[in-house]
């Protein structure tokens, strides 16, 4: 995630960038950093958060153009989850419309696409461009269909007998004795 920090900070400069002749970051560095790490930062202050390139106006005409236009998995494989955590630091209204329309929009090309490919490297191209969570709701999608085409030809699935447990009787505890004198007087 890019970053900007606002203060300076001493020691780290080589960690957050391991080719730095500096062991010092100044004020207004911009720098790289793994999202958990930016989070943390912003959170606390010392740092503006800026969105990845993959979420610029540039890669968002690039996705509208159409699903197959561009291979999510490649580039961001968590690109949904990815810019919901960074939507939560930028409050960016267009970037949430954004990636739930680009959602929708790719989610509902992929899958009548993958629903009606019948050759098996025609549907490995597909899910190689598939981003991880458009992945898992596609193979659930294609799951049900085979479940319910299964279930239209009349073939049920097989149901498993439980094994069954032998009943125990049981034992009265030594302080009922009372218990039962007492319901003897009411029924005799």
């Amino acid at each position: 995630m890019p970053l900007k920090f606002k203060y300076g900070i001493l020691g780290v400069a080589r960690v957050l960038e391991p080719g730095s002749t500096n062991n010092d970051i100044d004020s207004g560095t911009k720098v790289d950093a793994p999202l958990w790490l930016a989070a943390a930062l912003s959170r606390r202050g010392m740092t503006s958060f800026g969105a990845p390139e993959l979420y610029s106006e540039r890669y968002r005409r690039k996705i509208n153009a159409g699903a197959e236009c561009m291979n999510l998995k490649g580039r961001a494989p968590y690109f949904y989850d990815v810019g919901n955590k960074c939507n939560e630091f930028m409050q960016d209204l267009t970037l949430s419309a954004f990636l739930s329309r680009t959602y929708a929009t790719r989610y509902r090309e992929l899958v009548s696409k993958g629903l009606s490919t019948v050759s098996g490297e025609d549907m490995l191209e597909l899910q190689s461009k598939l981003s991880l969570e458009e992945l898992s709701v596609f193979e659930a999608g294609r799951d049900a269909v085979a479940r319910t085409e299964t279930w239209a030809r009349g073939a049920r699935p097989r149901v498993l007998a439980a094994a069954v447990v032998p009943s125990r009787k049981r034992a009265s505890a030594p302080d009922d004795s009372k218990g039962r004198e007492a319901r003897q007087r009411v029924e005799g």
